[in-house]
């Protein structure tokens, strides 16, 4: 399952993030990596999502989100 799909407000961790090129390090940075604890907060227009990682708040578009596999805890 990715990120996309992953209804607000439920828990999940980060299985693989598949994101190449020059912004494949930035997902690393901000705290998206596997094994992280995420939570979308909000969706917004054309699946663009807020994502909860502990106490910081990132805002992904679409097609990051797609490229963020995730399990259910």
């Amino acid at each position: 399952m990715n990120l996309t799909l992953l209804p607000v407000g439920l828990d999940a961790v980060v299985a693989r993030v598949d994101v190449d090129g020059p912004l494949g390090a930035r997902p690393a940075e901000l705290g998206l990596r596997p094994g992280a604890r995420v939570r979308p907060t909000h969706a917004a227009a054309a699946g663009a999502r807020v994502v909860a990682l502990g106490a910081d708040r990132i805002a992904l578009d679409r097609a990051t989100c797609d490229r963020v596999q995730i399990t259910l805890p």
